[in-house]
């Protein structure tokens, strides 16, 4: 069962708990960051949800008195009607710039997909099941929780359909509720553009279990930022701000010594990159390369700014350049040596 608290609990527990950022200051601001416990639902344009989700991602991923914590990112949607992608790529890019290790990082974030309403419901068994396994779960995500009461492919009996979608919302909140994990959920505009601020593409229920709604429009002409709206909130008054997202370098920064990092990129090359190699050659000139950078490890470690492939693979362009200037040194000498021998000759 849900634990039924007071306004004034709810207030305590608010200004007592630490809250994960949205990875914006202005968003964080205008919604209290995101509380333990408490169902966000964010509607708007679908390329501001997938920048939204990727950052909360990336800030949820920071290490907590509990250890590292597991992020839940459930992708729900009918590809058939429309794709809905995770963007791994720029979420990749951005956990590395944000100090994480980009391998280790990933594989705390579990996802999970579901192309129909009644898988659906199947995604709050294995979230179940996952917390069953995991204690530190820091945030669950779902991408449309409330897509598929439209595309879900079965025709008829749609009444059977939205019963599921409702069974399923009802469930991860409950959850949710229960395991004071903050569960944040995005859903598309309605139909109808004729307001400023449009209603989403949800039920009543939808609109009724969620927390705190926000509607997230896309940057007007005259604005810098896209525009961010508080539609609903239990402690925060309603409003609007214009607000952008800021990369914390070193969230994901953690105490190991650079030339572990190093080393542990050197023996991931060897066994990704390197023994695939089909040619001899290729793989002995990878072994120099090693050496090469070993050498400059001193120069390396002082470039923080810089990613460790990044410093590889310019120390690699150095080494390059090095070389080439020895072999044209002995170009030379050799040239002049040759000269030298035909004026004897002549």
């Amino acid at each position: 069962m849900t634990e039924y608290v007071t306004g004034l609990e709810m207030l305590d527990r608010h200004q007592v708990e630490p809250q994960l950022s949205t990875g914006s200051p202005e968003l964080d601001q205008l919604v209290g960051g995101i509380q333990r416990g408490l169902f966000y639902f964010f509607y708007g344009d679908k390329a501001l949800m997938e920048t939204l989700f990727q950052h909360m991602t990336v800030q949820a991923l920071a290490s907590n008195s509990r250890g590292k914590p597991i992020v839940v990112y459930m992708l729900l949607g009918n590809y058939r009607k429309e794709r809905t992608n995770l963007g791994l790529e720029e979420l990749a890019e951005l956990m590395e710039d944000s100090g994480f290790h980009m391998w280790e990082a990933l594989k705390r974030v579990q996802i999970f997909t579901a192309s129909s309403a009644d898988q659906q419901v199947l995604l709050v068994e294995g979230l179940i099941r996952l917390l069953m396994e995991e204690d530190n779960v820091s945030l669950v995500i779902v991408r449309g929780i409330y897509k598929l009461a439209r595309d879900d492919p079965r025709i008829r009996n749609r009444h059977v359909v939205y019963e599921e979608i409702q069974s399923s919302i009802n469930s991860l909140r409950n959850i949710c509720a229960e395991k004071r994990i903050p569960i944040v959920a995005s859903g598309r505009d309605s139909e109808a553009k004729t307001k400023r601020k449009p209603m989403p593409e949800s039920s009543l229920f939808l609109r009724h279990c969620a927390n705190v709604i926000i509607y997230l429009r896309k940057r007007g002409r005259d604005s810098k930022y896209n525009r961010a709206f508080l539609i609903d909130h239990p402690l925060k008054p309603l409003g609007s701000v214009e607000y952008h997202y800021s990369v914390d370098f070193k969230l994901g920064r953690e105490t190991k010594p650079f030339r572990m990092s190093y080393q542990e990129m050197v023996d991931k090359l060897r066994k990704e990159f390197q023994d695939p190699l089909r040619s001899e050659n290729r793989r002995t000139a990878f072994d120099q390369l090693v050496l090469a950078w070993s050498d400059e490890l001193g120069a390396m470690s002082y470039a923080e700014s810089f990613k460790m492939l990044d410093l590889m693979l310019l120390v690699s362009m150095l080494e390059n350049r090095s070389l080439l200037e020895k072999l044209s040194d002995r170009l030379e000498s050799l040239d002049r040596r040759v000269s030298r021998l035909e004026d004897a000759c002549m």
